[in-house]
């Protein structure tokens, strides 16, 4: 009798080990991280997120630089424009002219500068590597552009623009500008000061 109940314990174990490891296999199965989305690598950043401050309106062109800050954009001869510091192209009889612009938010940003019975309009350029945090009056905007890096022009020259944008209590927007430039080859790497510039636009609308 004894040996006969000894078997079966014997027998009985395997079946047991069995179930705990496919019920151990379950719960991990049902454990697993749920996939989670993510973006096509060529979609780009939006500025129309709720998360993002609306500050589309009519601004004056030329800002007011903050105390300590540079009153030009880059070299004496470029005024601190809101088309500079937002870095969209102007026409510069527009740009040394006029004296307001609109700013129309959307995707992205859009200045119309208007002069003369003259209308222009040029779009923030965004693209899919470039990065963009909004917070509940603010928007944060970097950017990293490259020029050359070919055979042809092994030296390869790499800006990064950080620009931050700030509704203050009156309307006015704060706009702060970072630039880094440095350049690069198979060889060496020759970083440049940094740029920095901030001004406030007042709001005329």
């Amino acid at each position: 009798m004894l040996s006969r109940l000894s078997i079966n314990s014997l027998e009985v174990k395997p079946v047991q080990l069995w179930s705990v490891a496919l019920l151990a296999l379950l719960t991990l199965h049902g454990c697993r991280p749920t996939p989670v989305a993510t973006l096509p690598p060529t979609l780009k950043p939006s500025l129309a997120w709720p998360e993002c401050p609306k500050i589309g309106g009519m601004y004056e062109l030329q800002g007011e630089a903050l105390p300590g800050s540079m009153n030009f954009y880059r070299n004496r001869d470029n005024k601190l424009t809101l088309n500079a510091m937002l870095g969209v192209a102007a026409p510069a009889d527009l740009a040394q002219e006029s004296v307001r612009v609109e700013l129309v938010h959307d995707d992205t940003l859009e200045l119309v500068n208007r002069y003369d019975g003259a209308i222009t309009a040029h779009q923030l350029d965004l693209q899919p590597e470039d990065r963009v945090v909004c917070e509940h009056n603010r928007i944060r905007i970097h950017r990293t552009r490259a020029e050359g890096g070919v055979a042809e022009e092994p030296l390869r020259n790499i800006s990064e623009y950080a620009q931050e944008l700030t509704v203050e209590g009156d309307g006015s927007l704060l706009v702060k500008t970072r630039i880094l430039n440095q350049s690069k080859s198979a060889f060496w790497s020759t970083p440049v000061p940094p740029e920095e510039y901030a001004a406030r636009f007042r709001r005329l609308d």
